[in-house]
């Protein structure tokens, strides 16, 4: 006989019930840090005895089902259940979820973004290997989100968690609140402050005029610049991420997508992502408007 599915109200009503139960613990938590502290110690002494006991316990339980016939799988069955997990998490007796992991490494520098009125978020999780994320706030649309993203966000997360191997961002539904014009600062990746590199002139920004590229030598960095519809300036170096290419001789439509003149790469410039192949993008480059000068500064070596 088929086993009939668990209706969604159950599966709401068991995630409820253990959301409340932490929560009465959070509470209990609460009142005993404001005890002295040889009660303190007690209560954690008399905490702790019962959690070595209970991991031993389900220690040798799990060695004794896995030696069963089917005994992994109906393992794997039981810690899917929110109960058994968050008790086997807390045990430590199952490691994090790849998706805790993910959103774990996307906490450690939300801190950063948040301080800056941007943030992220994890969309999708495509098993074995893929990440799906989003730039919020200031984050969405920024000249710098590309460099927010590849040293900030990619690197927290490809630390964490080094089976993930491809790291893309979802469709933006954010609007953008970067500063820019003159007397004024454009808006750079909190990544970008503070780093080893001083800022170096690269241009006047009325010698970017907006949805056109511009090339330049900076020291002897090969840069492109491109001033979007809304007059914020990006920069990348100036390479095609096919060949290696230069790309100021590349068209670029309303859209601010460019077209490689050489193998007919499309990038689109508010982000560096490459639409032709989704794996590889331009390299950003730090970039900010100061007093009507273009700076950029280098924060790779």
């Amino acid at each position: 006989m088929a086993t009939s599915p668990v209706p969604d109200d159950i599966g709401r009503r068991e995630a409820d019930t253990l959301t409340e139960d932490i929560a009465r613990l959070g509470s209990l938590e609460k009142i005993v840090q404001g005890w002295d502290e040889t009660q303190q110690r007690t209560v954690l002494a008399l905490r702790d005895g019962w959690e070595a006991m209970y991991r031993e316990c389900l220690r040798r339980l799990i060695r004794t089902v896995q030696s069963a016939p089917q005994g992994a799988t109906g393992l794997r069955e039981a810690a899917a259940d929110p109960y058994v997990y968050a008790v086997l998490r807390t045990l430590g007796l199952v490691r994090p979820s790849l998706q805790e992991r993910i959103e774990a490494a996307l906490d450690s520098v939300r801190p950063g973004l948040e301080g800056h009125g941007g943030n992220v978020e994890l969309v999708e999780l495509r098993l074995p290997d893929t990440v799906i994320l989003r730039l919020l706030g200031s984050c969405h649309g920024c000249p710098s989100s590309s460099l927010t993203l590849s040293d900030g966000v990619e690197k927290a997360i490809r630390d964490a968690c080094p089976e993930i191997r491809h790291i893309e961002t979802a469709g933006r539904q954010y609007a953008a609140t970067a500063l820019t014009g003159e007397g004024s600062e454009q808006r750079i990746s909190p990544f970008a402050i503070g780093g080893r590199h001083p800022w170096l002139p690269a241009m006047r920004l009325e010698d970017l005029p907006r949805n056109s590229l511009r090339a330049r030598e900076v020291l002897s960095d090969a840069l492109l610049f491109w001033r979007d519809p809304d007059g914020d300036v990006h920069c990348y170096r100036n390479a095609c991420a096919h060949l290696g290419m230069p790309l100021e001789e590349g068209k670029v439509d309303p859209a601010g997508v460019l077209t490689c003149p050489h193998h007919g790469f499309q990038f689109a410039l508010e982000s560096g992502e490459c639409l032709t192949i989704p794996e590889v993008q331009l390299e950003p480059w730090a970039v900010r408007v100061v007093d009507g000068e273009i700076q950029v500064r280098k924060d790779h070596d």
